[in-house]
């Protein structure tokens, strides 16, 4: 497992390599990514970054739930 999640690439690339945080993240407020044409359309354009800028959701909470996950967190935008 490459626990590594990058927030400036796609949404749906993080998710194909790493599906199992899908979970997490609709819990975190990524709820478009449950219905499949969401993430296969919008989820090829829009980065965790701004996902959750567009959510309105704390970088720091999704980083914090992602690193007590075990997984290391890069590019994450401050606001």
């Amino acid at each position: 497992m490459d626990n590594v999640i990058d927030f400036e690439i796609p949404v749906y690339n993080v998710l194909k390599k790493n599906p199992e945080i899908s979970p997490l993240l609709v819990e975190a407020g990524f709820k478009p990514l449950m219905d499949q044409k969401m993430l296969q359309s919008v989820g090829r354009l829009v980065s965790l970054n701004q996902g959750i800028r567009k959510i309105n959701i704390l970088a720091d909470d999704l980083v914090n739930t992602l690193e007590w996950n075990g997984y290391e967190v890069k590019g994450v935008e401050k606001r």
